[in-house]
């Protein structure tokens, strides 16, 4: 059956007149009226060809062979000692079996002034620079840089300064991009700091001694702190978590909170190196946990009970003491209070249940904000995305469906007929990949 590609993150501007969407390969962006009112402003797809660019750097080493081999009077000949002349370049091509290739975009944000959007592209291994153009009736985004990398962008943040980008790779390296720079044709840029495990997120932050700091997370259960732009200069590490850490996000006073493959969420004050406290979720996600969260086969045990669960992402409302995260593959998410009276003391405030599995959590303002994995909806696809917003005469966490709803039937009239967003099941790109984060015995040898 075709169905709309699920949303896989969303990303709301801070009056949330603006709402991004990535769906597969492109990037939807949305206007949201103070009457309830959605609409369509455009799409932008990422149409990068990777068989391409494949082939210009094979033709590039090519003509760099031959023109080493004339200097060096050799000729590449058959094996019936006739010259061979190479006049185009073969691309390689997976060989039989081969995992498929998807295009993935990843790690939406915008520059504090909201001119600017950047995001991540897996196809070329970029990070891209979008102007926003809120004036725009045809399509508000429109690709103005392009910035590759030589391993895939994991995480990005934005320097204080508006103008650079940290961005975070998935071999542990760090660089920070000039927006206003022109992209380079051959990447020479050396990484400001690094570890030596996978990045998972980056957080920047200031001190009461206005010093910029870079915090970063990794596949390796480590947080470190560095000063920025002297990143060399390591302020301290945060230990206390056992498994990979997958989401950070920052509150006032200091206060950084991560999460992962453990089973508590940590609160730290970050200037002062403290784990303030922890807050064990086990026990409140056991009711929602399912056979997706069975551990592979070749770690289960003979019952083949062993569970294995993790935090996808961890998400801080800036103006509340509140924050929420989800258990990847689950129907819920958990709200915890930030106390105002004991320093990073966090309490269980709301636990709300989701018809599908969550996707992606965002926060802005007084709004959580959720995709939705609603492959499963009957007859008409419906919960793409639900937006839950703080009540405070009730002082409860509620979901906005006239919103919600409203989002569905917008999505559904611009997406239905694109036949680049919509899907077979057996096509739609993998949702669930935090888990394979988590390290067991064959990665310790």
């Amino acid at each position: 059956m075709t169905l709309i590609h699920p949303l896989q993150n969303t990303l709301t501007s801070r009056d949330g007149s603006l709402v991004f969407a990535i769906v597969k390969n492109s990037i939807l962006s949305f206007k949201y009226q103070s009457s309830n009112q959605w609409e369509f402003v455009g799409k932008w797809t990422d149409d990068f060809d990777k068989a391409q660019d494949i082939k210009k750097n094979v033709t590039k080493e090519q003509q760099r062979q031959i023109s080493e081999n004339d200097t060096k009077n050799k000729k590449l000949k058959s094996n019936k000692g006739d010259s061979i002349i190479k006049t185009e370049a073969k691309i390689p091509a997976p060989g039989i079996g081969a995992p498929p290739i998807y295009s993935y975009i990843r790690n939406l944000q915008l520059t504090p002034d909201e001119s600017k959007l950047i995001a991540c592209a897996d196809s070329d291994k970029s990070v891209l620079i979008f102007t926003v153009d809120r004036a725009s009736k045809t399509n508000v985004l429109k690709l103005s840089k392009r910035f590759s990398f030589p391993k895939r962008p994991n995480a990005i943040s934005i320097a204080e300064d508006a103008a650079t980008v940290i961005v975070a790779d998935k071999f542990g390296d760090v660089y920070s991009i000039d927006m206003n720079s022109s992209p380079e044709d051959k990447f020479t840029q050396e990484p400001i700091l690094g570890h030596v495990s996978m990045l998972t997120d980056v957080c920047m932050v200031k001190d009461s001694e206005d010093h910029q700091l870079i915090i970063t997370s990794d596949r390796d259960e480590h947080i470190r702190i560095s000063y920025y732009p002297q990143c060399y200069i390591v302020d301290k590490w945060l230990f206390g978590h056992k498994h990979f850490v997958s989401s950070i996000c920052c509150d006032k006073d200091h206060v950084l909170l991560s999460a992962g493959g453990d089973n508590e969420i940590f609160a730290w004050d970050w200037k002062t190196g403290e784990n303030l406290s922890t807050f064990d979720y086990s026990d409140l996600i056991k009711p929602y946990l399912n056979d997706q969260h069975l551990a592979p086969s070749r770690f289960q045990n003979e019952e083949n009970d062993i569970i294995e669960f993790c935090v996808s992402k961890i998400a801080k409302i800036n103006n509340l003491p509140f924050v929420a995260f989800f258990v990847e593959a689950t129907k819920c998410i958990i709200i915890l209070e930030i106390s105002g009276k004991e320093k990073g003391k966090l309490s269980l405030k709301q636990i709300i249940d989701l018809p599908y599995n969550i996707i992606s959590l965002s926060a802005q303002n007084d709004e959580f904000q959720i995709t939705l994995d609603n492959q499963k909806s009957p007859q008409v696809q419906s919960s793409f995305a639900k937006f839950i917003q703080y009540n405070s005469n009730d002082d409860k966490f509620v979901i906005n469906d006239e919103k919600s709803n409203l989002f569905d039937e917008v999505i559904t009239k611009s997406l239905q007929e694109d036949s680049n967003l919509n899907a077979e099941e057996d096509d739609i790109y993998p949702l669930y990949n935090i888990a394979s984060l988590r390290k067991h015995g064959e990665h310790y040898s």
